[in-house]
């Protein structure tokens, strides 16, 4: 139990970190002073800061899948909700890392929370591999243009206009998954 609240310790106190300034200008050292740890055991739990980010975003979603109760597209909307929760922490990431790496990281957890939200309702064997490549690269795409479109948009700092967009993305996007997923089985 002291390993997992330890772990938790330097991950909460990296997203404080990551709220004020960009990932790139953290230091191990910060963190350590920080979490009143020594560097051996920052180096014990992780390989360095981007590691600390990603671990985070893993559990968190694992956490999602773990509940059992998120239906279908519900985990992917679940997923935007975490990353406008963490606005800050995903601008600074944004300012580090840049477009192309943090669009990768997010596509690779957005195509994982799809395929499980496909596999929940459908036998996912049974789906063409190119049309479920296409009904990622979809989901993915539309959800990440709207995270990268909030990241670098100031109108999008309060969380009531945040929360209305993630309101009106659900109710646009309800249903869109089950509708591709059998237009793809009948076809």
């Amino acid at each position: 139990m002291a390993i997992q609240h330890t772990k938790n310790q330097i991950m909460e106190c990296a997203l404080r970190m990551a709220e004020k300034k960009p990932v790139n200008k953290i230091t191990v050292r910060d963190i350590v002073e920080d979490c009143q740890i020594t560097r051996n055991t920052f180096y014990y739990y992780f390989h360095d800061i981007y590691d600390v980010f990603t671990t985070y975003i893993d559990n968190r979603i694992d956490g999602l899948i773990k509940q059992g109760d998120v239906e279908g597209e519900d985990a992917v909307f679940d997923f935007l909700e975490l990353c406008t929760e963490y606005k800050n922490v995903f601008i600074n990431l944004y300012k580090s890392i840049g477009h192309e790496r943090l669009s990768k990281f997010a596509e690779a957890k957005l195509e994982r929370l799809i395929i499980m939200a496909i596999e929940k309702e459908y036998d996912i064997e049974k789906i063409p591999p190119l049309d479920l490549e296409i009904i990622c690269t979809f989901y993915e795409e539309a959800m990440l243009g709207i995270l990268l479109r909030w990241l670098q948009d100031r109108k999008y700092d309060d969380p009531v206009d945040i929360k209305h967009s993630l309101e009106r993305i659900r109710a646009l996007f309800e249903g869109q998954l089950d509708l591709l997923i059998r237009n793809s089985l009948k076809n």
